[in-house]
């Protein structure tokens, strides 16, 4: 375990009680007992983003809408699988903009700045609100720093923020590295410094993140009210997650401006299929969701793929037949080719048991695809054609209007991760 420098002061040392003491007689430790409820070590030596993410999910009582053990629903690391590859994560951690678009494919409200573009006395307000003025914590703070300004080794590091002492302009730094440095106290002036750092991963400096939860993902916001660059929290995906792929998303963010508005459904496939060589290039960019544990969201699967089936049906002559066959994911990254025809009237949401518990949903490139190519238009122009009249009255049956709507959140999310590859 390293020693903290001289200028940090240890959370159980006799001057750090008597900081934390300080804070808790002026209101600091507002945020303190939901996170220390939920402090834990990260399990890989890259994963201070993941775990600190899952810290505060936990804190919110956020439901990750699987089953964790038994029957128990509980945030950990291995389920933030949209966004990233775990196996790359484990060796080169997360970017903070990674971490961002994992917070809100968790539906979370996120708040963040980069700390070039942030004053001392903007982070001491949002300190002094995260840590000082709830009675209830609904909101936490993240900080992305840099250790070696803060004298310690290593490099890029996420940490949740506990509390805050007005007295000593203190900030705690609840450190999920424990088998380096336990929790400490850090100047305020200090601690931003470190945000300001250049990433050498984004060229970019690193930040901090504003993380809030009000339960609205349980039920599907108003698509009008998404907005991809502020703080309106994204409902959870019930079909897709994205990968850790940004060098792939900058490329297709570049081929739509390219084509500048005339975006169709062809050229997303052509882009996405490699001009028809390659069905499942698409998994390069997403992967299906863990099989759902609630009725409520099994039927809200089966309702939007039906939905989906009837906006496909409208564009057969760009959708190649190939592409409409169900592949198991997990068989395809293996290299293994398991494919099962896929009849219009019968579901292929089936579940696939890969190894042990887990199971993912078993969807067609066709249906990722067709998501992926909502994500690349407009708000405006997504509703339009997921609302239009055209679909045939069969298939409009049992396709309530919420249904809809998680299909607008589905392709918002996507097109989230897409916008701020280079964020």
């Amino acid at each position: 375990r390293r020693t903290l420098p001289s200028s940090l002061t240890s959370f159980s040392s006799v001057e750090g009680k008597e900081i934390f003491a300080s804070a808790m007689s002026t209101g600091g430790t507002s945020a303190f007992f939901s996170l220390i409820e939920q402090l834990q070590t990260q399990p890989e030596p890259a994963y201070c983003g993941l775990t600190t993410l899952v810290i505060i999910l936990n804190a919110l009582a956020v439901d990750p809408r699987r089953s964790w053990k038994g029957p128990w629903r509980w945030y950990e690391e291995s389920m933030l699988n949209c966004c990233i590859d775990l196996d790359i994560a484990k060796k080169t951690g997360i970017t903070f903009s990674t971490f961002v678009c994992l917070a809100k494919c968790q539906g979370l409200d996120v708040h963040a700045v980069h700390g070039s573009d942030s004053t001392v006395e903007q982070f001491r307000q949002v300190v002094k609100q995260t840590c000082t003025h709830q009675k209830l914590p609904s909101s936490f703070l993240v900080i992305s720093y840099t250790r070696k300004v803060l004298g310690q080794t290593g490099t890029g590091h996420f940490s949740p923020i506990g509390a805050y002492d007005e007295a000593t302009d203190n900030i705690l730094i609840l450190d999920t590295a424990r088998f380096k440095y336990g929790p400490h106290w850090v100047p305020l002036e200090l601690v931003f410094d470190a945000l300001i750092p250049e990433d050498p991963d984004t060229g970019k400096s690193r930040g901090y993140a504003v993380l809030s939860y009000d339960g609205k993902n349980d039920e599907i916001s108003n698509p009008d009210t998404i907005c991809h660059r502020c703080n309106s929290p994204l409902p959870l995906s019930v079909l897709f997650g994205s990968k850790q792929n940004d060098s792939l998303r900058k490329e297709f963010k570049h081929f739509l401006e390219s084509l500048l508005s005339d975006i169709t459904l062809s050229s997303v496939i052509s882009f996405w299929t490699k001009d028809r060589t390659n069905d499942n290039y698409i998994w390069e960019l997403v992967q299906p969701q863990l099989q759902p544990v609630d009725s409520v969201d099994v039927n809200m699967v089966n309702s939007l793929r039906q939905l989906l089936k009837a906006l496909i049906a409208k564009e057969s002559l760009d959708m190649p037949s190939s592409l409409l066959l169900t592949w198991q994911w997990l068989n395809v990254n293996k290299g293994i080719k398991s494919e099962v025809s896929c009849p219009p009237d019968v579901s292929c949401c089936s579940l696939s048991r890969t190894n042990g518990s887990v199971r993912t949903l078993e969807i067609s490139p066709g249906e990722a695809l067709y998501i992926v190519y909502l994500a690349s238009l407009s708000e405006e122009q997504r509703r339009g054609i997921v609302y239009e009249d055209g679909i045939s009255v069969e298939m409009k049956i049992g396709v309530e209007d919420t249904v809809r709507e998680q299909l607008l959140a589905e392709a918002a999310l996507v097109s989230y991760a897409i916008e701020t590859c280079d964020w």
